[in-house]
């Protein structure tokens, strides 16, 4: 039986979610930016923007001098979170399985559905219409066999629009686009195909698999099969898995590691107070790092045993930031994101830590002090080490000092 999928997009989502608050704003220039950066870029911008020349990831000053008239507004996770969550309770209405693929974008499978809800078409539309009447957002959707396909569908009716790719018809409808839309396509890649003369998806088709492997290795044969509409990629449905995430935006895009780590240290500062305030402990550390050519590098380590202590956190955030630190381009942004989080006790070891309980016993302290006289009671000292450890060491300075 051939799946039934449909891809929900919202365009420009973190825009048209301001403009719902802020009616006034509708159809006017609108761009979501970071304030204040001197390096800030686009993040979001309106069609009216859009129409004046200003572009995703252009510097926010070149932005207000293409369109002088624009409106600047900051980020807002918090709203964005909020409207994700009720675009995924609309569709929960259709199907169990449903897939968030980032702020505006879900992945629906209807297969088999069809005697509780009707023809996935009709649902395709009743699922517009429910967003659009309860939410005041406007979607674009793709109906398609699979999830690559029916995601290219709502994009090429953006902003607005419905558009269903029948079982079969999967090449023909790829055929005229062109080869960026395409997974797995990339700038680099791109440029390739484009020294190759291919242009539209239709030319990857004419090309043998052997002579495409020759030139993208493996990537060439998955090329080949996402020009032909094949994915059977599977609809994962919704996972409540908890995570903690924190985002530092530098003031000065910068490749000093001693600037960066500072960066990291502070974020696990604030992760490791949140983390025992909750009693939770971290199972796994992320650290994603955005490049001021906007690519991004990432890095994921294991925390055994499960950690709440910001020595433990900052040593394996240390660690892996010079793990991924692999370019001398400069460094615009950083995420650090702790998951598996968990609650209660954790393994034991054999023979008690003297140093992890006089560490458990310091964050308590710390903690103590600046819920009662601010964070700013307490200051990170210098230190010649890139990593902060758990252990004593005699050669280093503590970490922390009181500020007088």
């Amino acid at each position: 039986m051939d799946r039934e999928i449909i891809h929900v997009d919202i365009a420009a989502f973190a825009v048209a979610v301001e403009q719902v608050v802020h009616p006034e704003l509708r159809h006017r220039p609108v761009v979501v930016a970071p304030v204040g950066l001197s390096r800030a870029f686009v993040m979001a911008l309106s069609r009216e923007a859009w129409l004046a020349g200003v572009r995703k990831g252009m510097a926010l000053g070149k932005a207000i001098r293409y369109c002088r008239g624009v409106t600047v507004l900051p980020p807002n996770e918090p709203l964005y979170e909020r409207a994700s969550g009720a675009i995924c309770r609309v569709l929960q209405r259709f199907s169990p399985t449903l897939e968030p693929a980032g702020y505006g974008h879900a992945f629906l499978d209807l297969t088999g559905t069809g005697r509780l809800f009707g023809p996935p078409r009709d649902v395709a539309w009743r699922a517009r219409s429910d967003i659009r009447h309860e939410l005041r957002l406007e979607t674009s959707v793709g109906l398609a066999s699979n999830k690559m396909v029916s995601r290219i569908a709502s994009v090429v009716m953006k902003p607005t629009g419905f558009h269903e790719v029948l079982p079969g018809d999967e090449p023909s409808f790829l055929a005229p686009l062109p080869v960026d839309l395409l997974p797995g396509v990339g700038p680099k890649t791109h440029q390739q195909l484009e020294e190759l003369n291919i242009r539209i998806v239709r030319d990857i088709i004419m090309v043998e698999t052997a002579h495409l492997m020759l030139a993208f290795g493996r990537l060439g044969f998955l090329l080949r099969q996402r020009a032909l509409g094949v994915d059977d990629t599977p609809v994962y449905p919704m996972r409540r898995v908890p995570a903690l995430e924190l985002e530092s935006a530098l003031p000065e895009d910068s490749n000093d590691f001693a600037v960066l780590r500072d960066s990291v240290f502070l974020m696990c500062e604030s992760a490791g107070e949140r983390l025992r305030s909750e009693r939770q402990r971290a199972g796994s550390l992320e650290l994603r790092i955005r490049y001021s050519d906007y690519r991004e590098g990432a890095g994921k380590v294991k925390l055994v045993p499960p950690a709440q202590s910001t020595a433990m956190l900052s040593e394996s955030a240390g660690r892996l930031l010079e793990r991924c630190l692999t370019r001398r381009t400069r460094v615009r942004s950083l995420c650090l994101r702790l998951g598996d989080l968990s609650r209660g006790a954790v393994q034991l070891e054999l023979f008690e830590n003297q140093a992890d309980q006089r560490q458990a016993r310091l964050d308590s302290a710390i903690d103590v002090l600046r819920r009662r006289f601010g964070p700013a009671v307490l200051k990170r000292c210098e230190s010649r080490s890139p990593v902060v450890s758990s252990r004593p060491q005699a050669s280093h300075p503590s970490p922390l000092a009181v500020c007088h």
